[in-house]
């Protein structure tokens, strides 16, 4: 910036240097070498996106939805179990998405040489996409769960005369729901007067297995609870505190001592953690497993929706009353 400054009757004339001008000019490279990186990523993204398309698995169809929403059940059934499928199928069909596109960056992210962009990349594009697909097995399972929970406690109370209208859930307190392995236990004794439940109970079981927990280090109860695992780069730092026996040398017949757990004294411990990072690989290929089985759960789901409608629709105007305590 040209400055002109005064002395006497003499005009100087001086070159300084503004410092917002510089910083705004590296602040500016900065952001097209950013947008540069991107809009290339994308490109090679949608290409990508393109070339996977006939690896990509499929999507849940809505007929279920609209099938129950024809059916004449109870009036609980007419309000909300349309809707409940509706969002069942909305829910793993984002889940699909989502994990095709997830698919596609780690195929990005790979074809990049320098951390710098890969880094770059990951942080703006793979781990959003990442972080929802991970949290999918438990949530849609449990979601399932629910929904199939109502549709059958509302078919049942349509179709038997002597269901009562009572759930396990009813005698609970304000505010506590059913553990998932206390719900499974009352949808198994919910379904067992359908064929096709079998079936889909087996599906449903099939989901969000210890083995997924284990690739994934337990991904989904970390992140929502405590710490979760990094992607592809950076360690988590940990001192994890626990009350443990205390442990003290005590000497044993043949001269020597032995360290044992005293049988009440407790002490702290502290174990040094240092998570490593979860591989976008493995950990993709491992979610895309689970949502192949979670399609397989839906089409069983489906299956099970179907009869119950049929089963409802077959009863005469004056059927079973909707509701009885």
């Amino acid at each position: 910036m040209e400055t002109l400054y005064t002395a006497g009757d003499k005009v100087l004339e001086e070159n300084v240097t503004d410092p917002h001008t510089e910083t705004e000019s590296a602040e500016d490279a900065d952001w097209e070498k950013w947008r540069a990186l991107t809009s290339e990523a994308y490109a090679r993204f949608h290409e990508r996106i393109v070339a996977n398309r006939s690896r990509f698995p499929g999507l849940s169809d809505y007929a279920p939805a609209e099938r129950a929403r024809t059916t004449s059940g109870t009036f609980a059934w007419w309000w909300g179990a349309s809707g409940e499928i509706q969002e069942t199928i909305n829910a793993v069909n984002a889940w699909g998405m989502r994990l095709h596109e997830w698919g596609a960056w780690s195929q990005v992210v790979d074809s990049y040489e320098s951390d710098e962009n890969r880094w770059e990349l990951l942080y703006h594009f793979v781990e959003p996409v990442a972080f929802f697909c991970m949290l999918q097995p438990s949530s849609l399972a449990d979601r399932l769960t629910v929904a199939s929970e109502t549709l059958l406690h509302q078919a049942n109370c349509r179709v038997f005369p002597d269901e009562p209208d009572r759930l396990d859930q009813d005698n609970l307190k304000p505010g506590q729901i059913l553990r998932r392995s206390d719900r499974r236990k009352q949808l198994n004794r919910l379904g067992r007067r359908w064929s096709t439940f079998g079936a889909f109970r087996d599906a449903l079981g099939a989901m969000d297995g210890s083995e997924y927990q284990r690739v994934t280090r337990n991904f989904r109860d970390l992140s929502a609870h405590s710490f979760a695992p990094r992607f592809m780069v950076g360690q988590v730092i940990r001192a994890i505190r626990s009350v443990v026996p205390w442990q003290e040398m005590v000497a044993q017949p043949d001269g020597t001592h032995l360290l044992v757990d005293h049988p009440t004294r407790k002490g702290v411990q502290y174990g040094m953690q240092a998570m490593e990072p979860l591989s976008l690989d493995v950990t993709c290929s491992a979610n895309l497993a689970e949502y192949q089985k979670a399609l397989i759960a839906m089409k069983a789901f489906a299956a099970l929706v179907y009869e119950l409608c049929d089963q409802m629709d077959a009863l005469p105007k004056n059927g079973a009353a909707a509701s009885k305590k």
